[in-house]
């Protein structure tokens, strides 16, 4: 790391230069800030690029998602079901747009050398972007060395270790993870491995789960699916309710809304 190799040397300079005359402690003292400005002051310039590289990268999912929003809107107030094939098409149009917003973050790799976490938040966002367009071997590489800063992310990561190394490998990730993030932030991970026990066959396991979690998260759709579960009524089971940070996860896909063609609706005169 470039940042370190010079602040160790600002510092031995300061150092050898104060020692001979203003004796050990102004050596020692002129020394450690001759470590800590350059290092402050590359980091809130890195800190500052790596910001607006991030940011550029928001700005271009944000409209592709707009993009995404205006076109299912007009067919709907056209009062046209693109079915399938329109499906698809919104997919496709979306995996390019997140494949090019990932290529923005190829330029953090001049600045990993002068800031040792610069890969880690980059590998973050490639993770949570190869994870959204399906190219889930992609994001597996990616969070093996990210950081998980909210709870979707991690739900992301516990997916994935679910589909590749089974259920146990879940547990210990979702115990950590319900003390990291408290109350209604833990919600999309009591739904996810309520869900994952459920698909085990371990519905008494799921119900435990989800009474803990309906009183932490206090979430409707925590709630309602205990309820179901105490009540025998497994196919009743749906995390529906928590809407798109759910279908997030790619585990179900929402049901289409269906459009009925409008016939006649002119009057005649």
């Amino acid at each position: 790391m470039l940042t370190l190799v010079i602040g160790i040397a600002v510092a031995a300079l300061c150092s050898a230069v104060a020692g001979p005359t203003l004796g050990i402690g102004w050596a020692i003292f002129l020394g450690f800030v001759g470590f800590l400005v350059p290092a402050v002051v590359i980091n809130l310039l890195v800190k500052k690029r790596m910001e607006t590289i991030f940011n550029a990268v928001q700005t271009e999912v944000e409209e592709m998602q707009d993009q995404m929003r205006r076109k299912v809107n007009m067919m709907q107030t056209k009062m046209v079901s693109g079915g399938k094939g329109l499906q698809k098409r919104l997919e496709k149009e979306q995996a390019k747009s997140i494949r090019d917003a990932i290529k923005i973050l190829d330029r953090v790799a001049p600045l990993r050398k002068w800031n040792l976490l610069a890969q880690r938040q980059e590998n973050t966002l490639r993770a949570q972007m190869h994870y959204q367009i399906k190219e889930f071997e992609k994001a597996d590489e990616y969070f093996k060395k990210c950081f998980v800063m909210d709870p979707l992310t991690l739900a992301m990561k516990l997916t994935r270790q679910y589909k590749t190394d089974g259920v146990e490998a879940v547990e210990k990730g979702f115990e950590k993870g319900v003390k990291r993030f408290k109350d209604e932030q833990a919600t999309i991970l009591y739904a996810l491995y309520s869900w994952i026990l459920l698909k085990e066959e371990r519905a008494d396991d799921a119900l435990v789960l989800l009474d803990e979690g309906k009183d932490k998260t206090e979430d409707e759709t925590i709630r309602t699916n205990w309820e179901h579960i105490a009540n025998g009524r497994l196919r009743r089971f749906s995390n529906a309710g928590l809407g798109d940070q759910w279908y997030a996860l790619h585990l179900e896909t929402p049901k289409p809304v269906k459009v009925k063609q409008r016939f006649g609706s002119k009057r005649l005169r």
